[in-house]
């Protein structure tokens, strides 16, 4: 039983709106799963599940307006709707539900972002979706943000009522391992992610194919995802990378946790970010980290500290990060433990807290406008 949590008085108060957390696969889902657990009461509606023919989504979505308006006819007690969104076909539609909760129900509205696409989709959008986008954010009572890179780009841009940073939350991890390196061993390196050009995961396996042969023996790189699948089996086998490269499948659970346990190094070289869930785990389990400075993930991984960072595409500098911890091995398990300290802001312990203070605030704003 979870000690900590948004109390029942305040959290029957608020109707969360995000993606289907059951079964999730990471991401937004991850997040909202997680907050299930801290509610005392929990008032969801999905309105958004991947699905195999994308027509469907439109369908689901509109089920979803009709529940969330089911519960604001039986639930008059609901007086904050938490939006949990991210770019693209998401602001549609959570546009559209933030015009039902804000000016047809008259209530208060949160947009927590996720969207690691959000920058670029609004800079390469014509007229009308950046209107859109500028009358949805400077509508809300209050967006929650990232980092502080994402809260500079919601206050620079737009005139939002309030931005607020709220870490991502992560489960806080208990096993106790010891991440020493042997000199000789093999360094274990581990991505987990959309098996994608955006998460970089084919410029990691480039890097591999020019050098497997100085590689062989010091690294092995496990990978768990979905997506492109079938390009990245086709890829390995075409480049005689099976002695180096694992890969697992879409991982969760016990196996994702074994997956972590058996690590040394999490690598994300993706090209754009919020702050990624995964990394965030990965630090929990005291893993070093190389990622990109993309988003919020500078703030917590210190480039010679506890990781490094390295451009998006840059397949020299994912390979001097690679050859790094081989010929450093001893260093391996200090920087984990840097992740480890540099994590616990995010711990639950930690976010539950300030999130039940951004409800009780709004929840007194209302109650001196309705006085």
């Amino acid at each position: 039983m979870n000690s900590i949590k948004v109390p029942r008085e305040i959290s029957a108060k608020v109707l969360t709106i995000g993606n289907q957390y059951k079964n999730h696969r990471g991401g937004i889902g991850g997040v909202i799963e997680t907050y299930s657990d801290y509610f005392e009461e929990f008032n969801f509606v999905p309105t958004y599940k991947p699905q195999k023919v994308k027509f469907l989504i439109v369908p689901y979505y509109l089920l979803g307006c009709l529940k969330m308006i089911f519960i604001f006819l039986t639930k008059p007690g609901i007086r904050i709707v938490h939006i949990h969104g991210a770019a693209r076909g998401s602001i549609y539609r959570k546009a559209g539900i933030f015009v039902l909760a804000r000016y047809v129900f008259i209530r208060r509205v949160i947009y927590h972002s996720h969207g690691s696409e959000l920058k670029l989709f609004y800079e390469t959008s014509g007229r009308r979706i950046k209107r859109l986008m500028k009358f949805f954010f400077e509508g809300v009572d209050e967006v929650v943000c990232l980092s502080r890179q994402w809260e500079d780009f919601f206050r620079s841009g737009f005139n939002v009522k309030k931005a607020t940073v709220l870490e991502n939350i992560v489960v806080k991890n208990e096993s106790q391992r010891i991440n020493q390196i042997q000199e000789g061993e093999t360094i274990v390196f581990l991505f987990l992610g959309t098996i994608g050009k955006r998460k970089g995961i084919f410029d990691l396996l480039e890097a591999l194919a020019e050098n497997k042969h100085t590689l062989a023996g010091k690294i092995r790189l496990i990978i768990g995802g979905d997506g492109e699948v079938k390009k990245l089996t086709d890829y390995i086998d075409e480049h005689g990378l099976q002695e180096l490269v694992q890969f697992e499948g879409w991982v969760s659970g016990e196996k994702k946790r074994e997956l972590f346990l058996q690590s040394n190094v999490y690598i994300l070289p993706s090209y754009n970010e919020g702050l990624p869930l995964s990394i965030l785990e990965a630090m929990s389990y005291r893993l070093a980290i190389i990622s990109t400075p993309m988003g919020g993930t500078p703030e917590v991984v210190k480039n010679g500290k506890n990781g490094f960072l390295v451009e998006p595409r840059d397949k020299a500098g994912i390979l001097q990060s690679l050859q790094w911890f081989v010929q450093s091995p001893e260093l391996v398990k200090p920087f984990g433990e840097y992740s480890g300290e540099l994590v616990v802001p995010y711990y639950a312990e930690n976010v539950i807290p300030k999130l039940t203070e951004i409800y009780r605030a709004l929840l007194h704003k209302n109650q001196i406008h309705s006085d």
